[in-house]
């Protein structure tokens, strides 16, 4: 149960005048359990993302309300501090939730500045029964947007169901001089010629733009996403997703297709790789391919069953990289059963399965940090949230 810390404040009393109430909220999960997959050793992690956050409103009267909020991430097995990545200029986010304050009207809707949830990833994964967490989730695209940073978003009141959400994201829009300071961002070691990619020099610091489409009526529920993630050289991804519920089961179905033009680099293969393309020659101590598109699409079922849920899923993901020295061109299938078990409102037990077939050692190393073409994992823990 969340606890509600009610703070009063009346200055000026001599001159009897009252400010209006202030509401913040304390609220978390803390996760943890054992995971175990093909190729690995058993590990401690999380399933729900551990969190403590703060929330706040003020009531402002006639409707108008101020919001914020400050979230921060941990790992509870080991207790450090979490990131979901470093910023450009190599610092980590201390607050790597929500980071944002806002005003929020009755009618008009809710307007906030500073770090959220990206639309499209927090809309989508609302149709996978394992929301994108846990072994079981859905397999994460190479430009999923969970949180983003310097980000204006507006979400829209419940029209007879309908509601929309934009977001404007700030890029970097560096001159030449800030441009050359990130310059270490090219991966490549390249013996003869100019660098294939300069990192933000090449058109990599474009502004973002998201917009996300509910709809939400009866046991219907649907949404339809677009995303254009800042820094990221124009990346871009839309995704729809569709489910209905009756009164212990929902069935649920989604499609997303990723452009991504900003590559990645990962480990997995001896180093140095050498060869020689367009005439220059090239060495490296990673792979590197400098672009992808994924199709990827998900059946889910959520089954209220006994005192918790069980989940499942199945998904298929094409792959397509072009690579420097090599191109990828595959299928990759995954299956996934959970059962969650209820001991109250806020703790409960959990166990999940799941097999990927990722169909090439490489995929597995992009998607999974394994270099093997299929994966075994089994996840046993315990959530609390307050």
């Amino acid at each position: 149960m969340k606890k509600t810390l009610i703070a009063l404040a009346v200055l000026g009393a001599a001159a009897g005048t009252a400010y209006a109430q202030s509401n913040v909220t304390i609220y978390g999960v803390v996760d943890t359990g054992y995971i175990k997959k093909t190729g690995a050793d058993l590990d401690m992690g999380e399933n729900i993302n551990n969190r403590i956050g703060f929330k706040g409103v003020e009531d402002l009267g006639d409707g108008l309300k101020a919001t914020f909020q400050l979230e921060r991430r941990f790992d509870l097995a080991d207790g450090r501090n979490k990131s979901s990545g470093k910023t450009i200029d190599g610092k980590d986010h201390e607050w790597d939730g929500g980071a944002n304050v806002g005003l929020k009207g009755d009618d008009w809707g809710w307007v906030r500045l500073g770090r959220m949830n990206g639309i499209a990833t927090e809309n989508i994964r609302k149709f996978d029964p394992f929301y994108q967490y846990g072994v079981g989730g859905m397999i994460d695209s190479t430009q999923r947007g969970v949180r983003r940073d310097r980000m204006l978003r507006y979400d829209s009141p419940d029209w007879a169901g309908f509601s929309f959400q934009a977001a404007y994201e700030l890029g970097r829009n560096m001159n030449d001089k800030s441009r050359a300071e990130t310059e270490p961002y090219v991966s490549e070691k390249l013996k003869d010629g100019d660098p294939v990619r300069g990192g933000h020099s090449n058109g990599f610091d474009n502004d973002g733009y998201q917009i996300g489409l509910n709809y939400k009526n009866g046991g219907w529920a649907a949404t339809a996403n677009y995303q254009m993630l800042a820094d990221s050289n124009r990346s871009h991804l839309w995704n729809a997703g569709l489910s209905y519920s009756w009164d212990t089961i929902k069935l649920e179905a989604l499609y997303q297709k990723t452009n991504d033009k900003m590559g990645l680099v990962y480990e997995g293969l001896d180093s140095p790789v050498s060869w020689t393309k367009n005439g220059h020659e090239y060495e490296m101590e990673y792979m590197d391919y400098t672009s992808f598109s994924l199709d990827q699409a998900l059946l889910g079922l959520e089954w209220k069953l006994g005192p918790g849920r069980l989940n499942a899923s199945v998904q298929w993901m094409g792959v397509e990289g072009k690579g420097l020295a090599k191109d990828l061109d595959e299928d990759v299938w995954k299956a996934a059963v959970g059962y969650t078990y209820n001991l109250s409102k806020r703790t409960s037990l959990y166990g999940i399965v799941a097999y990927t077939d990722w169909g090439s050692k490489e995929v597995g190393e992009i998607f999974d940090g394994i270099s093997q073409d299929s994966t075994t994992a089994v996840q046993l823990g315990i959530t609390h949230k307050f």
